[in-house]
């Protein structure tokens, strides 16, 4: 499966709460690198929160656009490696607003 970045996919996301995973919607924020193919990517929950934190980014509106079901929130701090093999389903594109704010919001959580 090719992988492109700002795709949505179903992917199984791993808790470190309580160490279990989960299918869920997640973000693919890089293209895929090495040998192994590892695409960084960014869980999509279904919850609003209830106090944004930094690097939440709400997709309130446009979320069927994106394959989603519900309006969800991509939680950018949660950023994870995953092999792209682990990338089930592709959903959706984000579209270019959702990319620019994406950007914009990683750059403030890395301080870049």
């Amino acid at each position: 499966m090719p992988t492109i970045q700002w795709n949505i996919y179903i992917a199984e996301i791993g808790f470190i709460e309580n160490n279990t995973s989960k299918l869920r919607p997640v973000i693919a924020i890089s293209e895929p690198v090495g040998i192994y193919n590892i695409v960084l990517v960014a869980p999509i929950y279904s919850i609003k929160p209830s106090h944004k934190l930094k690097g939440d980014i709400l997709i309130p509106d446009n979320y069927k656009d994106l394959g989603l079901v519900r309006p969800s929130t991509i939680r950018l701090h949660r950023i994870a490696p995953l092999p792209s093999s682990d990338l089930k389903e592709k959903l959706g594109h984000a579209s270019t607003d959702i990319q620019k704010y994406a950007k914009y919001e990683l750059k403030k959580l890395f301080g870049i």
